[in-house]
């Protein structure tokens, strides 16, 4: 099944605040790309703030299931939002190559959304056919020695901003939480112009689709779930 189509299915089983977003979510991206060949500096403001969308909704699903340290995210502080985002594209680009193969469960009925991992992913020949399905998709713990499990991600995100090109976690921020601001505002020197493209608008509907499907994860389950707590303790050391 198609992801976007899931989640719309999925998203009137979420409380009003979450639907919402979800809603505004694909509606901004449906918007980008008609409007990306008549105004480009607008379809990007579309995309950007789509992803913003998508971000602020995982922050009210961690919010709402109490997790320690929610309550210091502002849904209004675009750098709170652009922090969700980075460090979410880090972790993913963590687990990725562990997770090469997996396969999205959605489960209408009881609004839900659940992860299968075929045994070939973790070596076993002959696996292909036979899957595990954790718990909670989002009940991982992933630790390294000598290292605190609250900051087991803190390197990848780290690692992640020095490949971009303002080098460190909070001049990437900072430039993603200004960036809607430079495509609306002309500086002393030129007019305001947006190299967005179709493939980069697809690249923040990814980001976008993939901080909804973690909100419906983080939703579906009232305990507090390891991953979930190791990504907060990455976002609130940065903001």
């Amino acid at each position: 099944m198609d992801v976007v189509d899931g989640l719309r299915r999925i998203a009137p089983h979420l409380p009003r605040g979450l639907q919402t977003r979800c809603e505004s979510t694909f509606d901004h991206f449906d918007r980008a790309n008609r409007l990306l060949e008549i105004d480009r500096e607008m379809a990007s403001f579309r995309a950007i703030t789509g992803e913003e969308e998508a971000a602020t909704a995982l922050m009210r699903a961690v919010q709402i299931r109490n997790y320690d340290g929610s309550e210091k995210l502002k849904a209004s502080r675009h750098h709170h939002k652009a922090a969700i985002v980075a460090t979410i594209t880090a972790i993913r680009n963590t687990v990725q190559p562990i997770l090469a193969e997996f396969q999205l469960v959605f489960d209408f009925a009881k609004g839900r959304i659940d992860l299968k991992i075929p045994l070939t992913t973790f070596g076993v020949a002959g696996g292909e056919d036979l899957c595990i399905q954790p718990v909670e998709p989002l009940g991982l713990l992933q630790t390294r020695e000598g290292v605190h499990e609250l900051d087991v991600y803190g390197e990848a995100l780290d690692e992640f901003a020095r490949k971009t090109e303002p080098g460190t976690i909070i001049k990437l921020i900072n430039a993603q939480a200004n960036a809607r601001n430079r495509l609306l505002y002309a500086s002393d020197e030129a007019l305001p112009q947006s190299r967005a493209t179709a493939s980069t608008i697809e690249e923040r509907k990814q980001r976008a689709l993939a901080m909804l499907v973690l909100t419906v994860m983080v939703f579906q389950s009232r305990h507090h779930l390891d991953l979930v707590r190791q990504a907060l303790a990455t976002v609130l050391k940065v903001i």
